[in-house]
């Protein structure tokens, strides 16, 4: 398979695959359960959505590890648990991608606020990026995908983590906004 970036530049469009949360619940996550816990618990379910989206025609499968930072998953006491739900996420997908699909490491907001508007301080967003983004690229994805920020501070700590870690992976941001 070609390079992604080559690929793209060429004018070529990729298609990405869908929601992973919402066939998650489908597949029994209950509210407030922590979604990256089944990349330890049940990591055949993201086997099965990543085979869904790549017999629908994605092009580029995302891990679940939207809220796979130590940050995020300091919520739900996981943090000591950060590199395994990563590696795992990214198996699962990397089994089904198998050469005909791009794999994308999923990376979320950390549910903080950086100051001076909330109490984290930017070093420890940073820090923890750095440490998911570590086993993502080192799992070997294919690209960064840094998703649903909503503080552009945030998002641009994300891709600088991304990138002290590797300087040529291609990273992509997505941002929301309240109307």
């Amino acid at each position: 398979m070609k390079d992604i970036l080559t690929r793209l530049q060429s004018g070529e469009v990729l298609i990405g695959d869908g929601a992973m949360g919402t066939m998650l619940m489908e597949r029994g996550l209950k509210p407030g359960e922590c979604p990256e816990a089944i990349n330890i618990n049940n990591s055949l379910v993201l086997e099965e959505i990543a085979s869904l989206y790549l017999k629908a025609g994605a092009d580029i499968l995302q891990t679940n590890t939207f809220g796979g930072s130590p940050l995020k998953l300091a919520e739900y006491n996981l943090e000591d648990k950060m590199e395994e739900i990563n590696k795992n996420g990214v198996l699962a997908v990397q089994k089904v991608a198998d050469g005909k699909a791009y794999v994308s490491a999923s990376c979320g907001p950390s549910g903080k606020m950086l100051k001076p508007y909330g109490d984290t301080d930017p070093d420890d967003i940073y820090e923890s990026y750095s440490k998911q983004m570590k086993v993502v690229i080192e799992q070997g994805v294919d690209l960064i995908c840094v998703e649903t920020m909503t503080d552009l501070d945030e998002a641009t700590l994300a891709i600088k983590a991304a990138r002290s870690i590797s300087s040529s992976i291609p990273i992509m941001a997505t941002m929301t906004f309240d109307a």
